[in-house]
């Protein structure tokens, strides 16, 4: 039986093209969605820009006849604009009929009434589904971007090798597989003595190279545990073009990608530049515009990066020194100088072309997948491009564990030769933190 679907102002926020992906099904969009993207147009952020979007494929379908009374989909549903059965009559007593919410509840339950047919609220907003079923009306969330995630290193393989295969591993540093596997996965072997030694799967699955952590050490940073290793050599490996570092905070993910990307740009002038990024989404209230340049008002954003340069950038020998930050902000600032590390906000970064050069992306979980098509479009010949982030903190208000831009790419590119994962779930920044991560 046909469904009758009535689309919430955050599902068309969220993909422009959600109208083009309920197949046969008829499409409601409440006159009170249009107000609201009406408001919402003017802005110069993503929603700004997806109202617009959105906007924009409602005036185009107008030319197939009138939205007020309903125009045919590609799909074979219809597409009508609903400027009736908004009458708050039937909602709970002192419901605020100015609220746009409402006034979609207000559609829906009015429509519900009159059809024989399903009619169900699609909404992105959590609150409005709560309302909805209260109210015994049907509601899902909008599921068609939603990517379905293993746990944490559910799919690592295991092949066991024996004492002359092991010889040969120590010596050629590789080894042919019994089996194909993932390009560019992670791998365990397992010795006689059942112990485990760390291998990554080549790029076309067939064969594996040796893991060492001795060999992956970088700008003076040595993998402290096997979920290190693969990440280093990952990070290392020039073929592997896109790489994903998921995890918890403390695992490591950042410093490991800026002492790779230091390595690599600096020492073996692999790349030309480094460039970091981050979507500028605050944690708790937000304290409001910020005086300054552009890099003054975004370097409270990008402290993260700050610190772990810091850290990188301190020689062993002298980090009891007083004047030991000056040398630091001067070793910065030289890199900057050199145009060999530039700090960037991603807002800026839409119609570059980035040829060369070594991207990293800190908190990915907080793009949708739309912002990380985006960027990894940007991407130019030779470069290589680092997301980092957990799945599990996501600060966005229509993202969620399976429809944030991290666990889509994961999804959709694993498998590819010029893809590898990683997720890294032991703590290495202290026993304070690692304790309080698992306890609090």
């Amino acid at each position: 039986m046909k469904k009758t679907y009535i689309l919430d102002t955050s599902v068309l926020l969220h993909d422009p093209e959600a109208i083009y992906n309920f197949e046969e099904n008829d499409l409601i969009i409440p006159y009170a969605v249009l107000e609201e993207l009406e408001n919402k147009k003017r802005q110069l952020d993503d929603v700004g820009r997806l109202a617009r979007q959105t906007i924009r494929i409602l005036d185009n379908l107008r030319e197939k006849g009138k939205l007020a009374k309903g125009v045919s989909l590609p799909e074979g549903g219809k597409l009508k604009i609903e400027i009736n059965h908004c009458s708050g009559e039937s909602l709970p007593l002192l419901s605020d009929p100015s609220l746009p919410d409402n006034r979609i509840l207000a559609v829906t339950l009015n429509l519900s009434k009159e059809t024989k047919k399903p009619v169900i609220l699609v909404t992105k907003d959590i609150a409005m589904r709560v309302k909805a079923d209260a109210l015994n009306l049907r509601t899902q969330d909008y599921y068609n971007d939603k990517v379905s995630l293993k746990p944490e290193n559910s799919d690592l393989s295991r092949i066991t090798i024996e004492d002359l295969e092991l010889s040969k591993l120590y010596q050629k540093k590789m080894i042919l597989l019994p089996t194909p596997v993932l390009p560019n996965s992670c791998l365990h072997a397992v010795l006689t003595d059942e112990s485990e030694i760390p291998l990554l799967a080549s790029a076309d699955g067939e064969s594996a190279i040796l893991a060492n952590p001795h060999d992956q050490i970088s700008w003076g940073i040595t993998p402290k545990n096997t979920e290190q290793t693969w990440a280093l050599a990952l990070l290392n490996n020039p073929q592997v073009k896109l790489v994903s570092l998921m995890g918890p905070a403390g695992t490591g993910k950042t410093l490991l990608t800026l002492a790779a990307a230091l390595e690599q740009t600096v020492h073996q002038e692999r790349y030309t530049r480094i460039i970091c990024a981050r979507p500028i989404i605050p944690f708790g209230k937000d304290i409001g515009f910020l005086p300054g340049e552009k890099e003054q008002k975004v370097r409270p954003y990008m402290q993260p990066f700050y610190d772990n340069l810091e850290f990188l950038m301190t020689p062993k020998d002298k980090m009891q020194e007083k004047n030991i930050e000056s040398y630091i902000d001067s070793a910065i600032e030289l890199l900057k100088k050199k145009n060999l590390l530039e700090i960037e906000v991603l807002t800026y970064i839409r119609g570059r072309s980035i040829p060369n050069q070594f991207f990293i992306i800190d908190e990915a979980q907080n793009l949708s997948a739309h912002e990380i098509k985006t960027i990894i479009t940007r991407a130019g010949e030779d470069t290589k491009i680092v997301l980092c982030g957990d799945p599990d903190q996501i600060d966005h208000p229509y993202l969620d564990k399976q429809s944030n831009g991290l666990a889509y790419v994961a999804s959709r590119l694993k498998g590819q030769p010029f893809y590898g994962q990683v997720y890294l779930t032991k703590g290495e920044r202290s026993e304070l933190a690692t304790r309080a991560s698992l306890l609090l």
